[in-house]
């Protein structure tokens, strides 16, 4: 029987190179009568094809397989069909003449007749189509039947797709519910532990480091660790935190005893014991506590002592409120009208006295009330002034006429650090000493320097520019009238202020190098503490240059970085014998070496490049820059995970840098064009 797969279809030679020009050159325009034969011969070989699957049998006319179909005479009507081929050529040529058929009936139709519905076998051409017949076939496994049977498709998709239909019905493929469901609580399980991360990084903790295991709060977290892991952080973690950029600072003020001996509500102009005698006195008078600070800030009192000397109960009243009110601009305010007052009492040339200025008690008892204690004061003990603690209190009391606020109970005036009210005294103190260099004695001066560093070293104050404090320094130090004997002493007494190295190298560096006094202090000092952080006997600093840069040299070569941790390790050991230093202690101790290390260099930059150079002193700077060199570069190996070590190298390099141009910029000793290299004694 003639069924669709083993008819033969003829197609003359004519014809292939025909429909091939025709499929190149893309032409689709045909004429209606030729579109309607051309249905009809596919009509004709759909029905061959119907009548093969449905299992019926051809009539007797198409047996003898040696004639041609009459379809066959109908496939191109408009060329002439040449002589019936042979029986052999026939049978021979029958897949050729189906495939060029069809290739044929595909370039013509993907224009016009896209939507068709009928089903050729698969070609070389159809095989891009095997990955969605894929994604089909495994859809069609996804989908559980009732009946357990896979469900229905097409012949050629199952013939073509067996092989991933029996995959699928094996059970590998593992996207089940279960699946799913892990899967999302996977998802939960790390958006809880990154929500978890980003509130430790939030609050400080971050990681807790491995080689912290001996903390209680590491062996805590640690407990989870396994030891490969524990051992892989300890390999790869990264110390960046072993020299901070900024000094520790201290507590020096606290808040809680602010306003300790008077407030705003408590200060009244009434209780001073002054009796008005202008008209505008006399209504400051009769005025409550809020409306004299009103009637102040609007410039009455400006305008009534504008050409009068003002009373010294009156300006104590603007100081102390200046000090204590709670309000910023007020304060301010207040400052103008202070300052404005005492410039213009200042002017005063025919007054026999001098213009006020606060005493020591005046502004000790200003800043003990913000806060301040008398110990930080006065944190010497070599040097105190001629009155304590409660004679400050009593004193202060009396002039305020004796009255304290038992109506009220006593609370704290400030909740935070009142930047505005300190800047404000400063600002004014630094206006009394300009205008009146005579009004402190010596002892008083070096108390005064001696509070504002320690005040300096406040917590709160390390993110402020302190400018106003370092103008008020350069006044005090201009009036010290005995400065050569008080400057070793004012030294001695600043390295006593505070114990740890980066405070002291912060009280250096607040001290102003711009005027002579101002530099001449700073390497004084920075010797000093240099002698002090290397356990060196003291000696006194001499004056001149040049032997600063030899007593210089010599603590340069103990800053070696190796040398000063094994003195370290030998300290540790002598406090406590008992104790084994392990690795987590002998890295922290290496971290404090080159902590203390860092400190040295920066004071050593600070003597160096604090002075006016000559010729004289370029081999001195020669021999400086071997020493660096040799003595704490060459000591210092790098490491990618100790990133100290990398910091204290770069500021080598700095300083060794500074030294190089200082040694460009001097000439050559006398006789020589270059300097030549000499081998250290």
């Amino acid at each position: 029987p003639l069924n669709a797969k083993n008819c033969t279809l003829p197609v003359p030679k004519k014809d292939k190179e025909r429909s091939s020009s025709k499929e190149r050159s893309g032409h689709s325009t045909e004429s209606s009568k030729h579109k309607e034969h051309r249905a009809k011969t596919i009509k004709a070989v759909s029905n061959e094809s119907s009548g093969k699957n449905s299992g019926g049998s051809l009539h007797s006319e198409y047996a003898p397989p040696t004639a041609s179909p009459p379809a066959a005479l109908e496939v191109v009507p408009s060329v002439p069909s040449p002589a019936a081929p042979s029986d052999k050529e026939s049978s021979g040529n029958s897949n050729a003449g189906s495939n060029a058929l069809k290739r044929k009936f595909r370039g013509d139709f993907d224009s016009d007749e896209e939507s068709l519905g009928y089903t050729l076998e698969s070609d070389e051409e159809e095989e891009t189509l095997k990955s969605l017949e894929e994604i089909m076939a495994l859809n069609f496994s996804r989908t559980p039947t009732t009946s357990g049977k896979p469900p229905a498709v097409s012949k050629g998709l199952r013939s073509q797709s067996s092989d991933y239909m029996e995959y699928a019905q094996s059970g590998t493929y593992t996207n089940t519910l279960e699946r799913l469901v892990k899967e999302m609580e996977d998802t939960q399980r790390l958006d809880e532990l990154q929500k978890k991360l980003q509130e430790d990084i939030r609050q400080g903790r971050g990681i807790k480091s491995p080689l912290r295991t001996g903390d209680q709060d590491s062996t805590d977290d640690g407990d989870g660790l396994l030891e490969e892991h524990r051992e892989f952080l300890k390999k790869f973690s990264v110390t960046v935190d072993a020299i901070p950029d900024h000094h520790p600072g201290e507590e020096i003020f606290n808040f809680l005893n602010s306003g300790k001996i008077f407030n705003q509500y408590t200060l009244d102009l009434r209780d001073s014991g002054f009796i008005g005698e202008s008209a505008v006195e006399k209504l400051i008078l009769k005025s409550g506590k809020t409306d004299q600070i009103f009637l102040t800030t609007q410039g009455f009192l400006t305008t009534a002592y504008h050409y009068v000397q003002c009373p010294v109960p009156v300006l104590k009243w603007l100081f102390r409120m200046m000090s204590v009110h709670t309000d910023c601009i007020v304060s301010v305010q207040i400052l103008s009208t202070l300052m404005e007052i005492t410039i213009r009492n200042d002017t005063f040339s025919d007054s026999p006295v001098w213009p006020w200025i606060p005493s020591l008690s005046d502004i000790a008892a200003v800043f003990f009330n913000m806060g301040v204690g008398f110990g930080s004061l006065f944190p010497l003990e070599t040097l105190q002034p001629d009155f304590n603690e409660e004679n400050l209190i009593s004193e202060t009391q009396k002039t305020l006429g004796g009255k304290e606020s038992e109506d009220s109970p006593y609370s704290p005036v400030f909740s935070a650090l009142p930047e505005t009210n300190i800047l404000n005294v400063v600002k004014f103190l630094g206006l009394c000493t300009s205008i009146h260099p005579e009004g402190y004695q010596d002892g008083e001066l070096m108390l005064l320097i001696l509070m504002l560093f320690k005040m300096s070293l406040e917590k709160e104050l390390k993110q402020i520019p302190l400018v106003d404090f370092q103008s008020l320094l350069i006044n005090l130090m201009k009036n010290i009238r005995d400065w050569n004997t008080k400057v070793h002493e004012l030294c001695l007494g600043i390295n006593e202020l505070s114990s740890h190295p980066h405070n002291l190298l912060w009280l250096v560096q607040l001290v102003p190098n711009w005027t002579s006094r101002g530099r001449q202090l700073r390497q004084c000092l920075s010797l000093v503490m240099m002698s002090k952080l290397l356990d060196e006997k003291h000696e006194d600093i001499p004056n001149a240059n040049n032997l600063q840069i030899s007593v210089l040299h010599r603590y340069l070569v103990q800053m070696k970085p190796s040398d000063l941790l094994k003195k370290m390790v030998l300290k540790k050991r002598a406090e406590q014998p008992n104790e084994t230093i392990d690795d987590s202690l002998h890295l922290e101790l290496e971290k404090q070496a080159y902590y203390l290390t860092y400190i040295l260099l920066h004071l050593v930059g600070e003597v160096s490049c604090s002075h006016s150079l000559s010729s004289g002193q370029r081999k001195h700077f020669v021999l400086l820059c071997g020493a660096l060199e040799k003595h704490v570069k060459c000591d210092i190996r790098e490491d990618a995970r100790l990133f100290y070590r990398t910091k204290v190298k770069d500021l080598v390099a700095r300083i060794h840098g500074k030294w190089q141009e200082i040694i460009q910029n001097c000439r050559p000793t006398q006789g020589q064009l270059h300097d030549f290299w000499v081998p250290d004694s």
